[in-house]
């Protein structure tokens, strides 16, 4: 489903990991439509296998509202060839993304022997944001590297895995966690300067419209690149407590 509106002077974010069945994936993935459209982006939003097209239907009318275009890719994030078709499929339906916000999610393959999980966590939370910000970068003319204006920004949700990885059980989530934040800084330096690349963490405490202003905030913020913006309200800092940290 697309919606059409004017196109004048709007650039377009690609949303990618956040149409997702899981309720906390499902508030970031409106929360971040919302905030980019409200700031006059248009919206590519992709919904992966599973995820309910209702949904996503909803959320291209809520982008609409905002008098924004709005459309939905499928693509499978577990496959490397569909997250680096997003950027050719977003342009095809809304135009060049300047901006690729994708949110990283458990794979669930926790029970999965380890080699599985493994391969499953790094499928989802590693090669596909990868792919995903190498394929932005080869969309972005090379004029780029003299013209702040047509300039790309590469974002990379994550969450508090990053700093709190027990129980062993998550194990395969919390090291790719930790991988996609160390690839945060490789790909700021290996796609300048077409594109910035940047992290944000999120915690369970602060509301998904703060999480989603600090990604417009690093989408409009050209002197960030390589580094990582914590948005949990301090929830880093204190020990978790005792059981599934999710």
């Amino acid at each position: 489903m697309t919606v059409s509106a004017d196109t004048s002077t709007a650039r377009v974010a690609l949303v990618a990991g956040a149409l997702d069945s899981a309720a906390d994936a499902a508030s970031i993935g409106r929360a971040l439509a919302n905030a980019f459209a409200r700031r006059g982006w248009d919206l590519a939003l992709q919904r992966g296998p599973g995820a309910p097209r209702a949904a996503a239907d909803a959320l291209v009318a809520e982008v609409a509202a905002h008098g924004r275009r709005a459309a939905v890719l499928d693509a499978d994030l577990a496959l490397e060839t569909d997250a680096a078709a997003l950027v050719a499929a977003c342009g095809d339906a809304l135009g060049r993304p300047a901006c690729t916000v994708f949110v990283s999610a458990r794979t669930g393959d926790d029970d999965a022997a380890l080699a599985a999980a493994l391969a499953a966590a790094l499928a989802r939370n590693v090669t596909a944001p990868l792919a995903l910000a190498r394929a932005l970068a080869d969309a972005t003319p090379d004029a780029a590297r003299d013209d702040e204006a047509l300039r790309a920004c590469a974002i990379h949700v994550l969450d508090q895995a990053l700093f709190h990885p027990a129980p062993a059980a998550h194990l395969p989530h919390a090291l790719m966690q930790a991988a996609l934040h160390r690839a945060t800084s490789a790909l700021a330096l290996a796609l300048a300067p077409k594109v910035r690349v940047a992290a944000l963490v999120r915690g369970h405490a602060p509301h998904a419209d703060d999480i989603a202003a600090a990604a417009c905030y690093l989408a409009s913020a050209p002197g960030v690149t390589g580094a990582t913006l914590t948005v949990d309200g301090g929830e880093h800092l204190v020990p978790p407590a005792a059981g599934p940290n999710e």
